[in-house]
């Protein structure tokens, strides 16, 4: 069974909001780019919160939505789904999805293994 993530389980913390060991800031990176950075673990428990943020934020205005990863030090198949997710918002936004795996041996190595292709769904790029 998986826990339930109850609100006392998240603290913002200047503007990274914590839930378990993931900490997820979102920014603004022009007039209509959206940077989510994400740090520490996404796995089955955290990768629902990560949802919940970008559900919140990724809207119609939004032009572009970049989810730097380069930070991440573990990332499961709930992390990819999120992902995926991710694709599926920014579509109904008119939005394109940006990845940065960025040196994150996690992220890169989930990329790697699984038979998907990663590419065709979002851009992996480095984030300036």
């Amino acid at each position: 069974m998986v826990p339930q993530t109850r609100s006392a389980d998240h603290q913002l913390t200047a503007d990274w909001l914590t839930a378990g060991h993931m900490s997820v800031r979102v920014r603004s990176r022009g007039a209509r780019t959206l940077l989510v950075e994400v740090t520490g673990e996404v796995d089955l428990a955290t990768a629902r919160h990560l949802d919940e943020v970008l559900q919140d934020r990724v809207h119609g205005e939004v032009g572009e939505l970049v989810i730097d990863l380069a930070g991440v030090t573990f990332f499961s198949v709930a992390g990819l789904n999120s992902l995926l997710r991710a694709q599926l918002l920014a579509d109904s936004a008119g939005a394109r999805l940006t990845v940065d795996a960025g040196r994150s041996r996690a992220v890169r190595r989930l990329f790697t293994l699984l038979p998907t292709d990663f590419d065709s769904v979002a851009n992996v790029r480095p984030v300036p």
